[in-house]
């Protein structure tokens, strides 16, 4: 003979379904939540690592910091926001071309900190513009010598931050470079 469910026993099983679905639905609203905030702290992180890998690989290469420079019709100078270097131009092979320059500059503008590269003819150096990251909070240039074709080392120091959550969340990192004129 042929059972059928009573109600209470089919008010029990959707009830106890509502309690499952609502229950993996949190879990999936939480881990969305975690991921967001986790990409947010490695884009926080990768950020600052970008700004000072480039001041270190451009800095270990170049022979001088330079007063100014003009790149692709925009005029930068050095100061404290803006770090401006000189570096021997290279061939396609690596080898040093004489008497010929590339340059390059790191500038922040805004919450953006901008990487310029102005190569000369020849140089395997790409010129262009390329964007470091957008979640600058500070970035500050010292140098060891007022007149900047004199300056060995540059002091970084550099601050990402984002609010996440309602908390600022931030990395900061400072290095001494020393460029390659010692």
């Amino acid at each position: 003979m042929f059972r059928a469910f009573t109600l209470i026993e089919i008010i029990i099983t959707i009830t106890l379904f509502v309690i499952l679905v609502l229950g993996v639905s949190q879990l999936y609203i939480v881990f969305g939540r975690t991921v967001i905030q986790q990409n947010n702290r490695i884009s926080i992180t990768l950020g600052g690592s970008a700004i000072m890998d480039t001041l270190r690989d451009t800095s270990l290469q170049a022979d001088h910091v330079i007063t100014a420079h003009t790149f692709s019709g925009v005029d930068l100078s050095s100061d404290a926001t803006t770090a401006l270097f000189e570096l021997p131009a290279v061939d396609a092979s690596g080898l040093i071309i004489a008497n010929t320059y590339d340059y390059v500059g790191v500038y922040a503008s805004g919450t953006n900190v901008y990487r310029v590269i102005d190569g000369a003819l020849g140089s395997s150096r790409v010129s262009g513009k390329k964007l470091l990251t957008n979640t600058l909070n500070a970035l500050n240039f010292a140098y060891d010598a007022q007149s900047f074709p004199s300056v060995a080392s540059v002091i970084v120091d550099a601050t990402t931050s984002a609010i996440i959550r309602g908390q600022t969340i931030q990395t900061h990192l400072h290095e001494h470079l020393y460029l390659r004129n010692l």
